[in-house]
């Protein structure tokens, strides 16, 4: 079975599975012009923010731009005679009217990542187009769950898809290693996320608490400077800069640290489930993260036991320094998430899940065709 769909590099699965992508890299080019700039700011106006509003990628269709028909036309070239199609917001641009007109018989998944904005201003204007959808996050609002406001989206079929990718090297321990190793570790907290100015709020008055005890890593603009001047702008001066976690250093940093933070966009947290959430249990990291009533964290971890929650910044600080003060219960709480999570949510295992599901639903396909 031949999947578009993009992949980590790196991972293992059934040779019953192939898998291919490709980049609108080449084809496309981003031109900010002065009315584009002023009205949205550079961020806002990069390629990347233009390609997740489907208005644009509609406008490139109807004005048959040459760049995206080129796209298009080597799209249909190399996956014509793909089995699964799975388009990632974002990242995969093809229009739904040329999805529907040129690969009628694939299976086509619309896949739901973990940002809640994105859910209404790119998937459900397209998802008219697809046969099913995977989902990152299972909680969505307070009225609705994911699974809850894609049925009512009309998906009659879809699954939850834990955001695990990085969780696609075999597990670095066994349970007997990091049961030693998490002893040594510093008890220091580490939190990786890359720059929102809802987060960064969040982090300065964490921060201005635990001081030297919590590192904060991410790609943050002008060299992680919007740090100490929001710090001193919201009453928390500080000279901390924010340093981007290279890949290549992303082991040896975890290995170090005795406790992950961890937090979600929304304040409190609706949605759940980000790359971190997994990938910090996945490397022997103690977790705090964020949870509210209509979040569905502990259905995917088992608080207290698994990770610890907090809903304000008050018990995300007392929640800190409590695996700071307690390294045996640290250290019960870091095994129980490993086990947790190298058995349920390592990349491997979950895509290969997923393309069961997929292989199933062509079946089903085929059968009404």
């Amino acid at each position: 079975m031949k999947i578009f769909m993009q992949t980590p590099k790196v991972f293992s699965v059934s040779k019953e599975y192939t898998f291919d992508h490709m980049s609108y890299s080449g084809f496309l080019h981003n031109e900010i012009g002065v009315l584009d700039y002023l009205k949205h700011g550079y961020l806002s106006s990069s390629l990347y923010a233009k390609l997740c509003n489907p208005n644009y990628i509609q406008k490139l269709y109807q004005e048959k731009n040459p760049g995206y028909m080129a796209y298009l036309a080597e799209f249909y070239t190399r996956f014509h005679d793909f089995d699964v199609i799975v388009m990632n917001p974002g990242v995969d641009l093809v229009h739904p009217e040329f999805l529907i007109s040129h690969f009628p018989n694939a299976l086509k998944c619309l896949h739901f990542i973990d940002d809640p904005h994105m859910t209404y201003s790119y998937c459900f204007p397209f998802s008219w187009a697809f046969d099913c959808a995977t989902y990152i996050t299972p909680s969505y609002s307070e009225e609705y769950t994911m699974p809850e406001i894609l049925s009512n989206a009309g998906f009659k079929h879809k699954k939850w898809f834990p955001h695990c990718i990085t969780n696609n090297l075999p597990p670095r321990y066994s349970v007997e290693e990091l049961s030693h190793q998490l002893w040594q570790r510093e008890k220091k907290a580490i939190y990786v996320g890359n720059f929102y100015t809802s987060k960064v709020k969040r982090l300065i008055k964490i921060k201005s608490e635990l001081g030297d005890t919590l590192d904060i890593f991410g790609r943050h603009p002008f060299g992680g400077l919007p740090f100490p001047l929001m710090s001193t702008l919201t009453g928390y001066p500080s000279l901390y800069r924010v340093q981007e976690l290279q890949e290549s250093r992303r082991e040896e940093f975890y290995s170090s640290y005795a406790i992950g933070l961890n937090m979600h966009l929304s304040d409190p947290a609706r949605e759940t489930g980000n790359a971190r959430l997994y990938e910090l249990a996945y490397r022997g990291v103690a977790q705090v993260v964020d949870s509210s009533e209509c979040s569905a964290v502990r259905n995917i971890f088992t608080p207290e036991k698994e990770i610890l929650l907090y809903e304000n910044l008050r018990e995300c600080i007392a929640q800190v320094k409590r695996l700071q003060n307690d390294d045996k219960f640290r250290v019960s709480l870091a095994l129980n998430a490993y086990i947790r999570a190298t058995k349920e949510y390592s990349y491997e295992t979950v895509l290969t899940e997923t393309c069961d599901w997929f292989k199933t639903l062509l079946a089903h396909k085929s059968n009404n065709t």
